[in-house]
């Protein structure tokens, strides 16, 4: 008789048999998978936190437990606990100072002032301009903590990715660092990724909805731009007057009371701001070739490769999975192919991908179904009522 095989070859077999046996394996696998995903990401680098360590042997111990048992419920669980605890335990850890200079822009508004103006010798000289649309400042208003509102956004959204049960999007939600750390450092990009994951959830359903939430998208970050064309390419030129009408209505106020030219100098200047190349083409070519590089050279490069993108995007675009990956791709071009970027620009696009990413990869029937599948039954009522467009 055969000896048994070694502890890892006997794993491996077992994996291959589990993918074979039919749906109930096939959605025990993939609890597996995001469960060692979530393990990789959360595994510190460095000096560890307390926190991250914790949560390191819960994944580990559910991991190991659903290679013998179903564990769907405890698997979203456990990476919707440890991506709460994470955003919480890293309140004060990383600084950014983009909800400083919108709280001063603010100010400036309250006075009478134009919020466009500021950091110039007239108005908060020392203080960076601001760069962001007029909603900004109209989202950040009623708010006494803007970073506790970007916390709150990112703790709804994880608690949404958990109730949908799709288990990819889930674990890299969840435990991805960007997000941890951007849920509450000051920067705004939760709140552009709220944005723009409801002006796409709404464009797979009605194109010119779509259009008039991603025109406030842009209106409050103006980086969500690069939607639009791939946008057009697959709703037609018919859902861009939508978009057209809603940017009138948001920046034209602003025109009229602050001026265009204050608007793009602002947005201008804070394109100077920064002397050195950070994660960016030009920190990688500075890097690689041992020399300092002129920064608008860069700034011109990210701008032609974006626009040379978007116009590729033109005649591939032709369904609504596409559109929403072309946009990735032009966003990811046009910010980080310049001289300086941030991790943070990727917040406002992983609400989006972790979305979809179970579905594009085959995987959204193995999603964790609740008790009489309420998240089921809400998705075939909206299907009936607002059918998605082919």
């Amino acid at each position: 008789m055969a000896a048994p095989a070694p502890g890892p070859a006997r794993l491996i077999e077992r994996v291959r048999r589990w993918s074979g046996q039919g749906e109930p394996r096939r959605r025990q696998l993939v609890v597996s998978g995001a469960l060692l995903l979530g393990v990789l990401l959360v595994t510190p680098v460095g000096l560890p936190r307390p926190a991250a360590l914790v949560h390191l042997f819960v994944l580990l111990v559910v991991l190991g437990l659903s290679l013998r048992f179903r564990v769907g419920a405890l698997a979203v669980g456990a990476l919707l606990l440890a991506g709460a605890h994470l955003r919480v335990d890293m309140i004060g850890v990383g600084v950014s100072d983009v909800l400083d200079t919108t709280q001063r822009a603010i100010g400036v508004l309250q006075q009478g002032g134009n919020p466009y103006l500021l950091g110039t010798p007239g108005t908060l000289p020392d203080s960076p301009p601001f760069p962001y649309g007029p909603l900004a400042l109209l989202w950040y208003v009623p708010v006494a903590e803007p970073r506790m509102l970007e916390l709150s956004i990112s703790l709804g959204l994880l608690a949404v990715l958990a109730l949908r049960g799709r288990l990819i999007g889930l674990a890299i939600f969840a435990l991805a660092p960007p997000l941890l750390l951007t849920a509450s450092d000051g920067s705004n990009d939760h709140s552009a990724g709220l944005l723009l994951l409801v002006g796409l959830l709404v464009a797979r359903r009605s194109p010119d909805w779509g259009m008039v939430l991603l025109a406030a998208a842009v209106a409050f970050k103006p980086y969500a731009l690069a939607w639009l064309v791939p946008m057009v390419a697959w709703a037609g030129l018919s859902a861009l007057p939508p978009f057209l009408v809603m940017s009138v209505a948001v920046w034209g106020p602003a025109v009229v009371l602050w001026g265009e030219r204050a608007i793009l100098d602002s947005i201008s200047r804070a394109e100077t701001l920064h002397t050195a190349g950070y994660y960016s083409l030009g920190q990688a070519v500075e890097g690689l070739t041992g020399r300092s590089w002129e920064p608008a050279l860069f700034n011109r490069l990210r701008l032609g490769l974006g626009a040379a993108v978007a116009g590729l995007s033109l005649l591939w675009v032709r369904s609504y999975p596409g559109m929403v990956i072309a946009g990735v791709f032009i966003y990811l071009v046009t910010l980080f192919a310049g001289y300086w970027s941030t991790f943070a620009y990727l917040t406002a696009i992983l609400p989006t991908l972790c979305w979809y990413i179970d579905e594009w990869l085959g995987l959204a029937r193995a999603r964790v179904r609740w008790p009489s599948d309420p998240v089921g039954r809400l998705t075939a009522a909206v299907d009936r009522r607002w059918p998605v467009v082919q």
